[in-house]
């Protein structure tokens, strides 16, 4: 009879567990599992960082798909310029400071994001 007791409460730590599992509060990792790339609806956000000429996370294609935004927020150790080919959108980047790109998939094709001094290429944009 004492086990019958103990059930009730295991049945309330596995709904709870499951509805925990199944909230869409957290961002959820990007198409192809992209690392670094979270997603919130149609907008995802992506934080690289620039170190000498070392870009972290490591360059990647990321899928955009068409009429998605993606937020790139870059920080750098050093004052460059950033571009974004496809989208004609340029940048300042500040030395210690992030700065957010706003890039919305318009037109399929393959973009890529890079930096000029020194020349770097930060990821490939892919809108599909």
């Amino acid at each position: 009879m004492r086990a019958f007791r103990a059930l009730p409460y295991a049945v309330c730590v596995l709904v709870l567990a499951g509805a925990g599992a199944c909230s869409s509060a957290a961002p959820q990792a990007g198409p192809g599992g992209t690392p670094g790339v979270a997603s919130t609806g149609s907008v995802k956000r992506l934080a690289v960082t620039i170190t000498g000429t070392t870009v972290t996370p490591a360059p990647a294609q990321v899928d955009l798909p068409l009429g998605s935004t993606l937020e790139l927020v870059v920080t750098s150790d050093h004052d460059d310029e950033l571009h974004a080919h496809g989208f004609d959108v340029e940048e300042s980047l500040k030395a210690g400071v992030p700065t957010t790109l706003r890039l919305t998939g318009k037109e399929a094709g393959s973009y890529e994001v890079e930096t000029h001094d020194p020349a770097l290429t930060l990821l490939t944009v892919a809108v599909r």
